[in-house]
């Protein structure tokens, strides 16, 4: 005789469009989205005598938390329009891990700004694999649609990011850069 446990987990998996595993993972990348935000708004803080580096950082934090957002849709949406992540979840999942454990680390810290930017330029260029629009498949051309619309919205923070750092190394007044 099936458990009643077993019975309600075979009814969830028949409602899900994508398996557990992958509706976990999401949520993985909506938690380290969420992090990375914190950590550019603790660096927003602690730049706060520079507006121009602040402002720059607290945009990234909002993109960011723009970011999660889209992952919590697609959890929410629990995979619907969604064919599979693209992505070996399992390996992915670890390397998320170690980012995660990296930017905790970050969170704590009082970097110079030229070092700041250099590590968010990094951790950019790392996870930027892991967005939205990179990690599902979609079935539903609309609904790919939205999530690179989304994605079309903040994709110039890194090239912002650099161009401070340049602007920073150059010795350039800071206001010049706004």
């Amino acid at each position: 005789m099936i458990s009643r446990h077993k019975m309600l987990q075979k009814e969830n998996a028949q409602t899900l469009k994508l398996p557990m595993d992958q509706l976990q993972f999401l949520q993985q990348c909506a938690g380290f989205e969420s992090k990375v935000a914190t950590l550019y708004h603790h660096y927003a803080n602690i730049f706060a005598d520079d507006e121009s580096l602040s402002m720059l950082f607290k945009k990234t934090a909002v993109e960011e938390e723009n970011h999660t957002q889209q992952f919590h849709l697609a959890i929410r949406l629990q995979g619907t329009g969604m064919e599979a992540v693209k992505i070996d979840v399992t390996k992915a999942s670890a390397n998320l891990k170690k980012l995660e454990e990296i930017v905790e680390r970050l969170t704590g810290s009082t970097p110079f700004p030229e070092d700041a930017l250099d590590m968010a330029i990094r951790l950019e260029e790392q996870v930027a694999l892991l967005h939205m629009s990179n990690v599902v498949h979609f079935q539903d051309a609309g609904l790919k649609q939205l999530f690179e619309a989304m994605m079309a919205h903040d994709n110039g923070h890194v090239t912002m990011l650099k161009d401070y750092r340049e602007v920073i190394r150059m010795g350039k007044s800071t206001m010049e850069f706004c």
